[in-house]
């Protein structure tokens, strides 16, 4: 089993100092993740997702490493450009948009990834001669879960190639320039040769498109969580792909800027989620480990029955049982780890889960009206909180219909 950076010392340090359950995330391991993408990627635009974790402290280390972000909500907008993301740096690649939502994006000066042609068509009647970029489904997807496969006949994402003289036309009818074409086909992804081969029809279409500035090929590098699962060459990869865009623009005789979407692969790895044992209960042919987080914290598990490491502190010596990590949510799926053969932890020991950092707190929710958890950053030594626990008047804020901006 792959080790977890936050080993029992510090671990036990900092749920001493902050409490349990709380995300902490790992500043070095950030910054190697964010320079491995530079160096990777030189001359490409980088545009963190920042749907993978929006924590502010950790957007402005990113940023602080030249990386743009990569957004899809008016919110997520306004965030970036609160932390001092310069405009050019970030792209819209909402879905489904309404109205509302395109008019904010539009003030605030952002360029807007579109991936329907109503949208398309709502968006030029309102704001006429504008550039715009679109966001192509061309029928290869891939991904860890179908749930995270974003392209391919069954994904809401994207313009099918038959929509584009339509899309096309509606250009033309209001002035706009179509400056980006734009893909993304799923998340984990782990075969280069898929990734290229995806990218081909995206390439075929760039001659289509005179006023094209730049090509969007996403993002969704595979990150390892199983002990069987390898690394990507990630300077490999970075030499393939820019290789094929070279030879695509010099076939273009013309600029243009090849664009990337990492977001998992920056802060995944990070993180991790620290909980306390609460409860050890055994049945005929399984022990739970009853800890103070859950699905509402970590829905990954429970949502994609994605695996993630971890490990136990202390280490406990013992037979080994078929354990059980569950939660304190009213759910049967309420499991964060299952089938694990370990000697089981007693109650009070820690149990930190490794691969945390991407769509952890991101998509952590009150249900059964359950507070969400601190936020620390570990660098070094040092160990800051980046978001404070929610306590009880966090939770039924909603409940209080005065406006807030």
């Amino acid at each position: 089993m792959k080790p977890v950076w936050l080993g029992p010392k510090r671990a036990a340090r900092l749920a001493e100092r902050f409490g349990t359950p709380t995300y902490a995330y790992s500043a070095k391991i950030l910054r190697g993740r964010c320079r491995a993408m530079t160096r990777a990627f030189p001359a490409t635009q980088i545009r963190y997702a920042m749907k993978a974790n929006a924590n502010p402290t950790l957007l402005r280390r990113i940023r602080a490493e030249g990386i743009g972000v990569d957004t899809v909500s008016r919110y997520e907008v306004r965030l970036a450009k609160e932390l001092g993301f310069a405009r050019k740096d970030i792209l819209y690649s909402g879905n489904n948009p309404d109205n509302e939502e395109l008019d904010a994006v539009h003030r605030a000066g952002v360029m807007l990834n579109l991936d329907a042609l109503s949208s398309l068509r709502r968006y030029g009647a309102r704001f006429p001669n504008s550039p715009v970029s679109l966001r192509m489904n061309l029928e290869i997807g891939a991904g860890h879960h179908p749930h995270v496969v974003t392209a391919g006949p069954d994904s809401k994402f994207g313009l099918s190639v038959d929509d584009l003289p339509e899309a096309e036309a509606i250009a033309r009818r209001f002035g706009m320039r179509i400056v980006g074409l734009h893909q993304h086909i799923g998340s984990g992804v782990f075969e280069l040769d898929l990734f290229l081969r995806a990218m081909e029809p995206l390439i075929q279409l760039l001659p289509r498109f005179p006023a094209l500035e730049f090509v969007d090929v996403g993002g969704g590098f595979g990150v390892p969580y199983r002990d069987d699962e390898a690394d990507i060459d990630l300077e490999h990869w970075g030499q393939q792909i820019r290789a094929r865009i070279g030879r695509a623009v010099a076939d273009l005789g013309r600029p243009l800027r090849l664009a990337i979407e990492p977001g998992r692969y920056l802060v995944c790895e990070a993180g991790v989620l620290v909980t306390r044992v609460t409860t050890v209960k055994r049945t005929q042919d399984r022990t739970f480990v009853g800890v103070d987080s859950g699905m509402h914290h970590l829905i990954r598990p429970a949502l994609y029955q994605s695996y993630h490491p971890l490990t136990a502190w202390p280490r406990r010596e013992g037979t080994p049982e078929r354990c059980f990590v569950v939660g304190p949510i009213c759910e049967s799926g309420d499991v964060l780890a299952e089938e694990r053969t370990l000697v089981a932890p007693e109650e009070g020991d820690l149990v930190v889960i490794a691969n945390a950092g991407a769509y952890g707190y991101a998509m952590a929710s009150h249900y059964n009206l359950r507070a969400r958890p601190a936020e620390v950053l570990v660098d070094g030594d040092a160990m800051k909180r980046i978001r404070g626990r929610e306590r009880y008047r966090d939770l039924v804020r909603a409940g209080d219909l005065r406006p807030r901006g």
